[in-house]
């Protein structure tokens, strides 16, 4: 295969692959309800037992959306949390798909949100995690869309992930 024709579907057929897979990712949604102020605390508990590292090879993110922001959300959009490597195909590696009004939420992205049994987070050293309000309920990003990202980090961390970006600055 030519360079030229290798660019060409990175390019253009990328992205819509990327979409495809997010979209049908939707069905998998693993996550926990993220602790609130409401909710009752255990004082006998250390606090390193509250906060349980995760596994090697899986992630734990808490996404939130920023209380400026919120008025620009209806409860019924979409939200895709996924991760990617933070080197190399920007395809994501697992997706989990939840709604604004399921927000905040802690959410475990590992192997079984996997995109592709040939590409898994457990496969990658380090990843960028992104947590997107799809206002298209499509997966690529749009003018509009809500979004915050992480840098780059290793699997086997918690990531907090505060959506407070407006795609394509509006």
């Amino acid at each position: 295969m030519k360079a030229s024709s290798l660019q060409f579907a990175v390019h253009y057929v990328g992205p819509i692959l990327v979409g495809a897979a997010i979209a049908l990712a939707g069905c998998q949604q693993r996550s926990e309800p993220a602790a609130t102020a409401d909710a009752p605390s255990s004082a006998a508990a250390p606090a390193a037992d509250t906060q349980a590292a995760p596994a090697a090879g899986s992630l734990k993110v808490t996404v939130s959306l920023s209380p400026a922001l919120a008025k620009k959300a209806v409860p019924n959009d979409v939200v895709f949390v996924f991760a990617r490597a933070a080197s190399g195909p920007r395809m994501p590696l697992a997706v989990v798909r939840k709604q604004v009004k399921d927000l905040p939420a802690t959410i475990i992205l590992d192997d079984s949100s996997a995109m592709s049994p040939e590409m898994k987070l457990s496969s990658v050293p380090e990843v960028i995690v992104v947590a997107r309000v799809s206002k298209s309920g499509e997966a690529t990003p749009q003018p509009g869309d809500l979004e915050g990202t992480s840098g780059p980090v290793k699997t086997g961390q918690t990531v907090a992930i505060s959506i407070a970006k407006v795609v394509g600055g509006q």
